[in-house]
């Protein structure tokens, strides 16, 4: 399963919420700033290759959604992380097996239980990696065409670009954490995404109040063209702090036919970021950490009904 797609009914509409305030410096707002945000294959060894993405917050460390990798790697798999946006790339490729296992999932994560703990991390030296070097199909109907390191290499001497974007993949500055320890609030930052297909990358902007329910253990906010195969991405502020992990999207019928979808995605509270401590020893404590109340958020009245008795009809509806 690449991503959650939940439709139900829910009458009450949408509760009217305070505009987000403006931070003037914007410096997590172009390509550039996402070198630490992959696309990656999760691949069984006998199966069908889940697409999903990844952000870097660690040296080694990747956090990503649980539904990317509960099923695909739930015995033995590779990870394979695309590092480049040319016409040449490479995979970096590691192995998870139950002796030497990177992927770790949160205990309680249940498919039942849309984002509140859908949440993983992989634990992926890069540099260390196997790699493999390929030409990229032009055209979704081609296959990439792996080529030789040396002819990889020649690329690379011949595009300064791509040097660049190699050494900004391997050796980036993962993001601060926005950890959400306190009431609902209203997010006041402006709210980024990347997202990416076949190596193209392109950043998607949300206009629109983001909430964090403590209730529900996650942020929402109207979708603003999250989609299928960017599951497991940083949902990135932009002054350039990580805010949570895309895991979500949920189509509610409002009346009269009409429909109003919502993004949704895990932020880090306390209960992930104690599966973080638990999972990523003393390396955890190396990351740069933020508390979300220290300014990064405001208070909000909004009642956040709309969601609460849409995924209270999809908790009752599998019982």
């Amino acid at each position: 399963m690449l991503f959650f797609l939940l439709f139900v009914t829910a009458f009450p509409l949408w509760a009217e919420v305070g505009i987000l305030s403006v931070v003037s410096e914007d410096v997590h707002t172009k390509k550039e700033d996402f070198w630490h945000t992959f696309e990656y294959y999760a691949i069984p060894a006998n199966g069908k290759a889940t697409k999903c993405q990844a952000t870097r917050i660690g040296k080694k460390w990747f956090a990503t959604a649980a539904h990317c990798v509960a099923e695909a790697c739930r015995n033995d798999c590779t990870l394979r992380v695309d590092l480049l946006e040319q016409p040449f790339s490479v995979f970096a490729s590691v192995k998870h097996t139950s002796k030497k296992p990177l992927v770790f999932i949160h205990p309680r994560y249940t498919p039942a239980e849309p984002v509140v703990h859908d949440f993983a991390l992989l634990n992926i030296d890069l540099e260390r990696a196997d790699a493999h070097y390929y030409r990229r199909a032009k055209t979704p109907q081609e296959q990439n065409e792996f080529v030789s390191r040396s002819v990889f290499n020649n690329f690379l001497k011949q595009n300064p670009v791509a040097r660049r974007e190699l050494d900004r993949a391997l050796r980036p500055q993962p993001p601060a954490l926005l950890v959400f320890d306190g009431d609902d609030a209203q997010i006041d930052r402006e709210l980024s995404v990347i997202s990416i297909f076949g190596g193209k990358r392109q950043i998607l902007h949300n206009p629109y109040p983001t909430d964090y329910v403590r209730k529900l253990g996650f942020a929402y906010t109207r979708n603003f063209g999250v989609r299928e195969g960017m599951s497991g991405s940083g949902v990135m502020t932009n002054t350039g702090e990580l805010a949570g992990i895309i895991s979500a999207y949920l189509g509610i019928r409002i009346g009269d036919g009409k429909e109003q979808e919502y993004f949704m995605f895990a932020v880090f509270n306390p209960d992930l970021t104690q599966f973080m401590e638990s999972v990523m020893g003393s390396d955890y404590y190396k990351l740069d950490r933020r508390r979300a109340s220290d300014g990064y958020t405001k208070q909000t009245k909004a009642s956040h009904q709309d969601i609460l008795m849409a995924l209270q009809t999809i908790s009752s509806s599998k019982k």
